[in-house]
């Protein structure tokens, strides 16, 4: 049987489809004429979603009254080891019959295989011992049996934690620090409260470092892409007791573009009315199984100059990224890589203003975590 995918055209001139593609959280219909009575797979081609549940046999019998095929409309019956299956999608009556298929508009997207071959003889699929096949498809119309199992759960409630980062970062000339990058979730496919945190520490000598924080509403506006709003929590620590900390609003996207960029686009006003912009993007290159190269850039840009902060207006900071890592599982994989940080424009000229170097080289070491 052939599936016509509904794209807001007539019948008979939408696409003609074995195998219809759905990307995550789409809905599709299609329209599933029921002339060829058998046995057929409907099915998910994922192993797991198989394995859970998205695999049922759909059994195409012939009406006792004319002769013609119907599928069981809404419901589900089993019988035997077939399952006579509704399905969410148009389903022609006897009274409604399209077209012989050579009358049928041209749809270009699939050629007839069994035009000019005679139809199989198929034995309809045995019935209940005292049922007959109006009975059953009568049954068929009503609520699936109690002991029927429950369908595959597809609101529960979700959680996800990363480190992206966990490393040391190893530098000439300069101190050491530790530097982190973790994001994670809860919530369904739609609505989540999402987190992220990244900053660095020096823990030799005197203590100091950098952090942020991000508290998040995250939401499904497309397959790939999450809309997201919330507040970011920055903070500056030295040694000598001085601590800073801002509030700030934040609104973007983060998502996966074509071609697997992974991308986070976020726009900041903070609480003293300075407006910046971060971009990140990363990809993976997959070199074995286990073995992935990832490339990583970040950046800042500044709105206005923030000068208690040492920041210029405009490009600010850029930071180019290489980690090799090795997936002992894909949860737990040990890294090495390189860093290399540039302080761009009137940012880098205040850095070197005050003795500070606009560019700086790190090797890296660490560990990427997921739970």
């Amino acid at each position: 049987m052939w599936m016509d995918l509904y794209a807001g055209h007539e019948y008979g001139e939408n696409p003609r489809k074995h195998t219809v593609s759905v990307q995550p959280a789409e809905l599709v219909t299609v329209d599933i004429t029921a002339d060829a009575p058998g046995q057929w797979a409907f099915h998910c081609h994922l192993l797991y979603h198989m394995e859970v549940g998205m695999f049922r046999t759909v059994a195409v019998v012939r009406s006792l009254e004319g002769g013609g095929s119907m599928l069981t409309p809404r419901s589900l019956l089993l019988v035997g080891s077939v399952l006579l299956l509704g399905l969410n999608s148009t389903v022609r009556a006897q009274g409604d019959v399209p077209p012989p298929r050579k009358e049928q508009p041209a749809h270009g997207h699939a050629a007839d295989p069994h035009e000019g071959h005679p139809p199989p003889e198929v034995d309809p699929p045995s019935v209940p011992e005292g049922m007959t096949l109006d009975e059953v498809l009568a049954l068929a119309d009503g609520p699936p049996p109690a002991s029927y199992p429950d369908a595959v759960a597809d609101d529960a409630v979700y959680t996800f934690t990363q480190f992206e980062q966990l490393e040391y970062r190893s530098q000439s000339g300069g101190r050491d620090p530790l530097g982190w990058s973790a994001q994670g979730w809860i919530g369904r496919d739609f609505d989540k409260f999402h987190w992220k945190s990244e900053g660095q520490a020096v823990f030799e000598g005197l203590d100091e470092g950098e952090s942020g924080t991000e508290l998040l509403y995250s939401r499904l506006v497309s397959p790939f892409w999450d809309f997201q709003i919330g507040a970011r929590y920055a903070n500056e620590w030295t040694g000598n007791g001085d601590y800073e900390d801002t509030w700030s609003g934040a609104i973007g996207f983060q998502g996966l573009a074509p071609y697997m960029f992974e991308l986070d686009n976020t726009l900041y006003i903070s609480e003293h009315g300075d407006v910046s912009f971060g971009f990140e993007a990363e990809y993976h290159v997959r070199i074995t199984q286990r073995l992935v190269l990832q490339p990583r850039t970040e950046l800042s840009l500044y709105a206005q100059d923030v000068p208690e902060a040492g920041i210029g207006a405009g490009l600010s900071d850029l930071s180019l990224d290489l980690r090799l890592r090795y997936e002992i599982k894909r949860e737990f994989a040990p890294y090495v890589g390189i860093r290399f940080a540039y302080l761009i424009g009137a940012t880098g000229n205040l850095a070197e203003a005050v003795g500070l170097d606009a560019s700086s080289v790190f090797y890296l070491a660490g560990l990427r975590v997921a739970f």
